[in-house]
C-alpha cells in the first residue's frame, strides 16, 4: 500500500505545481494578445456589481485572468457614464473554458446618464494617477458604496467634496486623503462628521426648439436658490433647431430637492426644465428615411432646406441659403435623425418664408439603400412631320418624375432630329429611364427608354 500511496501523493504534488504555475495576465493583456474573447454585460447602476464578462480562453494553456481595480470600460452611448473597476477580480480558465465574472464597479462621468440594463460597453485603458490611487484604496478598504462613488466623481470630474461624508468616519477619512491630494482641497473643508450617506440617482434629459444659431451656450443645473450643481457644457456653438441633451443629475440633496435644468448664452435664459427623482429620458423615434423633391425654380434663388414639424417649426438643418439656379431639379435628401414621437415631420426647401417643395418622412420606411454615381448618355433620334411649338425635351424616371430637363424650344420644325443627352443618377443599375418629347400640356409627342 505504501508504494501506492506515494505515487498518488507525488502526481497531487506534480498537478498542484502544474496550476500554481499556469501564466498570470491582466484582462486588458490577455485580450491584446488574443489569449481570451470578452464579452461584457451591463447590469445598470451606477455603483456596485454593474457589468458581467463572459470571459473565453482560447489559448492551448491554463490561465489565470485578473481584473484590476483602475480597468475602466467605456460606453457605447457617449451620453452614458464609463465605468471603472473598483474590486480585483480574479478568473482561473482552463483552455476552452468560459467563465462569467461580475465586477464592482463605479461611474466616473457624473454629468452623463448613469447606465441601464443592457448597456454595451468596451475594454478600455487602465485609470492612472490620482483616480488610480482612490480605486485601488477603494478596493483594499473594500469601500463598495454610495461615498465611495461620490470620491470618485470628485476625482474625475471635480465634483463637489461635501457631497463626501458616510457614518464611518475611518473611511471618509482615507478618502478624503485621496481625493484632496487630486484637488488641492484641504481636509479641514471635508465632511467628517458621521452621517448616513445617499445619492439620487437622476437620469433625465432636456428637448427644445431653438430659433436661433447659438455661439457660447451653456448647459447647467441649479438648485431652487439659483446656485450651481453641475456645469454639462459652456461656450458651445448650438445650431438653430431641435436639440435632445441626455444628461446624468445625480445629487446628494435628499430625494425631495427641486433642480433646474436651463440652458443660457450670457444673460438670457433659453429653456428652463424642473427636474426631480423621478424623471427620465425622453425617448425620440429614430427617422431614417429618404425624401425626393421635384420642384421648378423660376429664377435663380436662395433656399434653406430642413425637417420641418406641420406647424413650420424648423427642426434640423439639412442646407441653409442654397443656391438654386432657375429650372427644373429633383433632389434627393436621406435623413438620419432621432425627432419627437407621434409628429408629422417633412422635408422642406423654404424661400423667402415660402415652400418651394416639400414631401412627407416615413418614419417606417426601411434604411434607405444609397448606389454610386451611375452616367447615363447616348444620343436620341426621331423624324418630325410638321412644325411643333413650345415642346420640352426632359429625363423621366420609371414612375414618371422629371429628372432633369434637356431642352426647352419653341419652334421645332419638320425633318430629322438628333439630340445627345447625358446624366448622372444614383438610382441603383436597374433603373430605367425614358427621354420625352412632351407639349405644353404635357402630352408625349416622342418617347425611348434608356438605363
Amino acid at each position: 500500500m505504501r508504494p501506492i500511496f506515494l505515487l498518488t501523493c507525488l502526481l497531487f504534488l506534480f498537478q498542484s505545481s502544474h496550476l500554481c504555475a499556469q501564466p498570470r495576465h491582466s484582462l486588458l493583456s490577455a485580450l491584446k494578445s488574443r489569449l481570451i474573447q470578452v464579452k461584457t454585460e451591463g447590469k445598470g447602476g451606477f455603483q456596485g456589481k454593474c457589468i458581467r464578462l463572459i470571459i473565453s480562453n482560447k489559448s492551448t494553456n491554463s490561465l489565470t485572468i485578473e481584473v484590476p481595480p483602475g480597468q475602466m470600460f467605456i460606453s457605447g452611448d457617449s451620453s452614458v457614464q464609463d465605468l471603472i473597476v473598483t474590486q480585483r477580480e480574479e478568473v482561473v480558465l482552463i483552455p476552452g473554458a468560459i467563465r462569467a465574472v461580475e465586477l464592482y464597479t463605479m461611474c466616473t462621468q457624473s454629468y452623463n446618464a448613469g447606465p441601464s440594463q443592457g448597456e454595451d460597453f468596451v475594454l478600455g485603458e487602465m485609470a492612472e494617477g490620482h483616480l488610480l490611487s482612490l480605486v485601488q484604496t477603494i478596493d483594499s478598504g473594500h469601500y463598495q458604496n454610495s461615498s465611495a462613488q461620490s470620491a470618485v466623481w470628485s476625482v474625475a470630474n471635480r465634483e463637489p467634496v461635501s457631497c463626501i461624508y458616510g457614518e464611518d468616519t475611518s473611511m471618509i477619512r482615507r478618502l478624503a486623503r485621496e481625493v484632496s491630494g487630486a484637488t488641492g482641497i484641504p481636509i479641514s473643508q471635508f465632511m467628517l462628521v458621521p452621517r448616513a450617506h445617499h445619492i439620487t440617482s437622476i437620469n433625465t434629459s432636456l428637448e427644445t426648439l431653438i430659433n436661433k444659431h447659438l455661439s457660447r451656450a451653456q448647459l447647467a443645473l441649479f438648485d431652487r436658490a439659483g446656485r450651481r450643481i453641475r456645469t454639462y457644457f459652456q461656450d458651445r456653438k448650438v445650431e438653430k433647431g431641435f436639440m435632445q441633451w441626455r444628461v446624468g443629475a445625480s445629487h446628494t440633496l435628499g430625494d425631495s430637492a427641486v433642480l433646474y435644468l436651463r440652458l443660457s448664452e450670457g444673460d438670457s435664459v433659453i429653456f428652463e426644465k424642473q427636474i426631480s427623482a423621478t424623471d427620465s429620458i425622453t425617448p425620440l423615434k429614430r427617422y431614417h428615411s429618404q425624401a425626393v423633391l421635384i420642384y421648378e425654380a423660376k429664377t435663380d434663388l436662395r433656399a434653406d432646406i430642413g425637417v420641418y414639424d406641420a406647424e413650420g417649426n424648423l427642426y434640423f438643418i439639412l442646407a441653409e441659403n442654397k443656391l438654386i439656379p432657375k429650372g427644373m431639379h429633383r433632389s434627393t435628401y436621406i435623413v438620419g435623425k432621432d425627432l419627437p414621437e407621434n409628429q408629422r415631420f417633412e422635408v422642406r426647401i423654404v424661400t423667402q418664408g415660402n415652400v418651394l417643395a416639400g414631401e412627407v418622412l416615413n418614419p417606417d420606411a426601411p434604411v434607405p439603400v444609397v448606389y454610386p454615381p451611375r452616367t447615363v448618355s447616348g444620343a436620341y433620334a426621331f423624324d418630325i412631320d410638321q412644325p411643333l411649338h413650345n415642346v420640352r425635351l426632359a429625363i423621366y424616371d420609371a414612375e414618371g418624375r422629371p429628372k432633369r430637363i434637356l431642352y426647352d424650344i419653341a419652334v421645332m420644325n419638320p425633318g430629322h432630329k438628333r439630340f445627345t443627352y447625358s446624366f448622372e443618377h444614383r438610382d441603383g443599375p436597374e433603373a430605367r429611364f425614358y427621354l420625352r418629347l412632351t407639349d405644353t400640356e404635357g402630352n408625349t409627342l416622342q418617347e425611348k427608354e434608356i438605363w
